[in-house]
């Protein structure tokens, strides 16, 4: 049998204080605590970071952990939809430029200084073919999409967006593809799914959840042209929070069957998904969502109380840990 100095090449240490920048795998001894102590990986985990100025529910967003776009939502009381949108640095919020049209429930892809806005709903049903494109301080009005929809599913960037399900007048399959000034038609998805949710690229899309004939589990890939089943989420869950890419998701918030909001989250590995850590803050209705799986971002929903939240949260992945092997 291998001993710890075979794998490591070294033996266990004998310190009188535990090392001050230990590796992952290091094991040693301490004679003051008389412990024998190692680092191993702890668990992924959300943190807390800065408010929006203003508390919102069905936001859309993009962009990553320290440079987010937040725009659109719904904020009561009063009971107001808003144009305005909120940029973050990775420890505050501040205002950036208003949309156009006011409108909640719409999709949202690409990065903080070249973000797009695409269908929702605001004062008119007009709002929900509408597109806009923002260049960092301002908004201008792009191309409009094919099947007006509301919460539908998004993915990619300013010049190669994704926008897929929805509803309008039901349920919607449709698919539609952005090439930086119009929309065309995509491969349909497998099953029409409101409030579905999104992570990935035009060419490497992924939409999760969402609701159907019921609270969705189902997971579906597309490659740039058509859509094939990925894993099931462990929970069926609607409206809820996305972001990273087809290989390496998060799906956080939303509401569950029973109609109770949820603090879930599940990580996908591009075959699963497996439930991680728990926001502090149960959410749902569009939570805003940004980064990827090695740092994530969380903001605005409606918690269980029927209230929209202003908390922001900052997901984590697994750190090295010093944990204590066993006593004297």
């Amino acid at each position: 049998m291998a001993t710890y100095k075979d794998i490591k090449g070294t033996s266990i240490e004998v310190v009188s204080s535990d090392p001050s920048n230990p590796v992952l795998g290091q094991i040693w001894y301490n004679t003051t605590s008389q412990t024998l102590k190692g680092v191993e990986f702890g668990s992924e985990s959300w943190s807390t970071g800065g408010n929006l100025p203003v508390a919102k529910s069905y936001v859309a967003g993009c962009g990553t952990q320290t440079a987010a776009l937040g725009f659109g939502g719904y904020i009561t009381p009063p009971a107001t939809t808003v144009a305005t949108s909120e940029e973050y640095n990775g420890t505050a919020w501040t205002a950036g430029g208003n949309m156009g049209t006011a409108r909640k429930r719409l999709g949202g892809a690409g990065t903080q200084t070249a973000g797009l806005a695409f269908g929702g709903v605001g004062a008119s049903t007009p709002s929900r073919v509408l597109t806009e494109e923002y260049d960092g301080s301002s908004w201008t009005n792009g191309g409009a999409l094919t099947t007006a929809r509301i919460a539908p599913g998004n993915a990619g960037t300013q010049t190669a967006g994704l926008a897929f399900g929805g509803s309008g007048g039901g349920k919607i399959s449709a698919t539609e593809e952005y090439n930086g000034s119009s929309w065309t038609n995509g491969g349909s998805l497998p099953t029409g799914t409101s409030g579905i949710a999104g992570a990935g690229t035009q060419t490497a899309g992924l939409g999760f959840g969402g609701y159907n004939t019921t609270f969705a589990v189902q997971t579906y890939e597309y490659n740039g042209t058509a859509w094939t089943n990925g894993g099931n989420l462990n929970t069926g869950t609607n409206i809820q929070g996305g972001t990273g890419t087809q290989t390496s998701a998060l799906s956080f918030g939303g509401t569950v069957s029973g109609g109770g909001r949820t603090a879930q989250t599940e990580k996908y590995d591009g075959s699963s998904w497996t439930i991680t850590a728990n926001m502090s803050t149960l959410r749902s209705n569009d939570p805003g969502g940004a980064g990827d799986t090695s740092a994530g971002l969380a903001w605005a929903g409606r918690t269980p109380a029927g209230d929209t939240t202003a908390a922001t949260e900052e997901f984590n992945p697994a750190a090295p840990t010093t944990v204590t092997l066993s006593g004297s």
